[in-house]
């Protein structure tokens, strides 16, 4: 097993899409017979979706100077489900593996990390949702050469 010797990013993986959890949401609220305010029934339903929908995570790290790895972390339990209880373990410390050339200029490690993303993306479970929002942001600007150095 080769050593972890930078960490390159963290991606969460939810439960569901922001889009679906506000819809039901939305359902929950409008069956709600009882009046009550916005932020008072999201939080008998579950919170806001951000920090409360996470189901696990995957991070990315680079190995012996010459591979891109990613360690897969999700929730214990089997089904999941809108909760409160989170226990998280890792699932797997190469859940994708790729060769990477230190050398190489910033828009192929840029790709090879793209290629890296997809194939976690790919290999999680179909409703699954992998969150890129932070990561598509700043990807762009990030002098990887330097990163990797």
């Amino acid at each position: 097993m080769l050593l972890c010797t930078k960490e390159l990013f963290e991606l969460p993986i939810y439960r569901l899409e922001e889009d679906k959890y506000y819809d039901q949401f939305n359902k929950y609220k409008n069956n709600q017979s009882s009046p009550g305010s916005d932020k008072y029934q999201l939080q008998s339903f579950g919170g806001a979706w951000k920090y409360n929908e996470i189901i696990g995570f995957l991070k990315f790290y680079i190995s012996g100077n010459t591979q891109i790895r990613c360690v897969y972390s999700d929730t214990e339990a089997q089904r999941k489900v809108k909760t409160r209880k989170k226990y998280f373990v890792e699932k797997s410390d190469s859940f994708c593996t790729l060769s990477i050339n230190v050398k190489a200029s910033n828009e192929d490690i840029m790709d090879v990390i793209e290629q890296a993303i997809e194939h976690c993306r790919i290999n999680l479970p179909k409703s699954r949702f992998l969150d890129r929002t932070l990561f598509d942001q700043t990807f762009r600007f990030i002098d990887w050469n330097a990163v990797l150095a």
